[in-house]
């Protein structure tokens, strides 16, 4: 169901995905101001903050309050921490522009909220439907009764590439109209009238049928696109932007985003020669591929061993 962002840790929350080397690509100042956006558990806020002098400072954004009001108690003495409750994509609303040093979007769901079963994110038995990373907008089981086998099949294709989209939202929308309990059991009963769908098949196919919900109830392709252009806004030159995907579509997203800052003519492809000037590059590739987590720390947090990590600077 996407990734979640890291493995559980003894206090509940998650094991932050390549704290070390975010932090070392990301501080290029140790006094200036920096975002995490996607603060959850406040692991990678914490590693930042070792990064950080007496001057320096980090804003931590979630748009969960659960995760704000417990960071805000264990940032409490934390002079140079600020936490706040919003969505990504409202990041301008908190930096000024031009006045980041770096930025970090750990994307996904976190663990705590995977795990929680009353916040709906789990495909585990009598789950109830709601998906909300917030408490804004409407439920996923609100949703699924408001869409039709074609807009049912839409997400299903877009959010996670489903080949049998199709077929398997007439099931869901069968159930549904049928007056069947809207749980995580309907979305696994509609999946199992699949040709071939057993056990481990089961489990992947359900993963990304949730992910695919989960991310259309939270809009995350409009809020990872509106957050990363709001970011390069909000950074200064030389600062660095660093972004953790846990699956394709989620990845892709942020690739064709960074794409458009990373070219220096942005003319249409149909004009014989240049108009623009050519100078229009805003971001420059840090890294040529993606990062990846060590053997290690696959091997430790099996949650992380689908990240990765494109690092990006502002020019």
């Amino acid at each position: 169901m996407g990734k979640p962002r890291g493995g559980q840790t003894g206090h509940g929350y998650h094991m932050p995905v390549m704290a070390d080397e975010i932090a070392g690509f990301m501080v290029v100042d140790p006094k200036g101001l920096y975002l995490d956006a996607t603060l959850g558990g406040g692991g990678h806020a914490a590693r930042i903050l070792k990064e950080l002098a007496p001057e320096g400072g980090l804003i931590g954004l979630d748009r969960d309050m659960e995760a704000v009001e417990r960071n805000r108690a264990n940032f409490a003495d934390e002079p140079r921490m600020r936490v706040e409750h919003s969505e990504f994509s409202r990041l301008s609303e908190f930096c000024a522009p031009g006045g980041l040093s770096g930025v970090l979007f750990d994307l996904g769901v976190s663990s705590r909220q995977l795990d929680a079963k009353e916040r709906g994110f789990s495909f585990t038995p009598g789950t109830s439907l709601d998906m909300r990373m917030g408490s804004e907008g409407p439920a996923a089981a609100d949703l699924l009764k408001s869409w039709d086998e074609w807009e049912l099949a839409g997400v299903l294709r877009r959010n996670s590439d489903i080949d049998e989209a199709r077929r398997l939202s007439r099931n869901i929308i069968a159930a549904i109209e049928v007056g069947e309990e809207m749980s995580s059991d309907l979305i696994r009963k509609a999946a199992e009238k699949l040709p071939g769908v057993r056990g481990d098949n089961l489990n992947s196919l359900l993963a990304r049928i949730f992910q695919a919900i989960r991310m259309e109830v939270n809009d995350e392709m409009g809020q990872v696109e509106t957050g990363l252009r709001a970011a390069v806004s909000a950074l200064r030159s030389g600062g660095r932007l660093c972004v953790l995907s846990y699956h394709s579509v989620e990845d892709r997203k942020v690739k064709e985003t960074l794409a458009e800052f990373e070219k220096d003519c942005v003319c249409e492809e149909r004009l014989p020669v240049c108009m623009c000037g050519g100078k229009n590059r805003s971001l420059r590739k840090v890294l040529r591929k993606p990062a990846l987590p060590s053997e290690a720390e696959r091997g430790r947090n099996p949650r992380a061993r689908s990240a990765k990590l494109r690092v990006a600077e502002k020019v």
